[in-house]
């Protein structure tokens, strides 16, 4: 079971995962943290302030030796739980004020997350399907708005939330040339 959880991109897996644990235990954030050469990594993280990441190293130190051993760490404002695969502790989950915590619900979601920490690292990185530039990207999604608004370019404006001479504008630099679309039916008015 635990293959099918980080079966296709395992930090794209662990994301994932560490998002579903937040919401479940509605904490303010929460990160997957790494030792690194008898630092921590944070290897990712979520929803957490500036203040809040840059306490994790201390958190890590203070409790390295419980989680090592395997053991979760769940104090007040926060929870540290230990990612084993067997007996080897592959990272550590951190999740900030959580509302309700249990060594138990983390288990299972930590032997997930060492997978996807480990098969992050023997991945192969991948080459993009097709890298594509913001002022492509800026491009595709202006033609695919005017296409789905029959190039009404006052709708296009209004769901921009820009001026249609802005719009326009938009066009003119991304060598858009402008659309007339017929209109196929006319609005006939009702009764009579």
């Amino acid at each position: 079971m635990v293959n099918l959880l980080v079966a296709d991109e395992p930090r794209r897996s662990a994301d994932r995962i560490l998002n579903r644990l937040v919401q479940i235990h509605q904490a303010r954030g929460g990160a997957i943290l790494r030792p690194r050469q008898g630092q921590v990594e944070i290897w990712m993280s979520v929803g957490l302030s500036l203040p809040a990441v840059s306490a994790l190293p201390v958190r890590w130190a203070d409790h390295a030796a419980e989680l090592a051993a395997g053991r979760s760490v769940i104090e007040p404002g926060f929870g540290l739980f230990p990612a084993m695969r067997g007996n080897e502790m592959v990272a550590a989950l951190y999740l900030a004020q959580p509302e309700s915590l249990t060594a138990l619900d983390a288990a299972v979601f930590g032997t997930a997350i060492a997978h996807a920490v480990l098969a992050s690292d023997t991945e192969e990185p991948k080459l993009p399907v097709q890298a594509t530039s913001p002022a492509e990207q800026g491009r595709l999604q202006m033609l695919t708005l005017l296409d789905g608004n029959d190039w009404n370019i006052a709708e296009v404006a209004r769901r921009l939330g820009v001026t249609r001479r802005t719009v326009y504008m938009r066009l003119r630099s991304f060598g858009i040339e402008r659309r007339r679309v017929p209109k196929l039916y006319k609005k006939m008015p009702v009764g009579g």
